[in-house]
């Protein structure tokens, strides 16, 4: 499943953070194969976070990892989304938005593994 955590310095009430996870969903939609509803999202906000050597009023860091590989333009438009969907919700310009991707070659859940490069031979 898509992992994102977002760290925010900006403290959202509940209703906000629901409405940037839906964005944030949207955003993960725009990856072939990624829908919504997959995506586990840990949302910390009222966070210190410090850049440039002092803290930040207004900034956001967002840690994205997902199953798989795929092409910089999609990636570029992911991104996109998330800067817009976070300047929308949480009124942070994207300058003030920093994100890493990490795009995974395995991954478990639903009790099971699944690898890009092998599968199980049928017994």
């Amino acid at each position: 499943m898509p992992y994102m955590r977002v760290s925010l310095t900006k403290t959202l009430t509940i209703e906000q953070k629901k409405v940037l996870y839906d964005g944030l969903g949207a955003a993960l939609s725009l990856i072939p194969g990624k829908e919504p509803f997959m995506l586990i999202a840990d949302i910390e906000d009222g966070k210190t976070i410090f850049s440039g050597g002092r803290p930040q009023e207004n900034f956001a860091f967002v840690d994205a990892r997902y199953f798989s590989k795929f092409e910089f333009h999609v990636k570029k438009a992911f991104t996109q989304g998330v800067f817009k969907t976070i300047q929308d919700v949480v009124g942070t310009p994207k300058e003030c938005i920093s994100m890493t991707i990490l795009e995974m070659s395995t991954w478990g859940g639903f009790g099971n593994l699944a690898d890009e490069y092998y599968a199980d031979p049928d017994i």
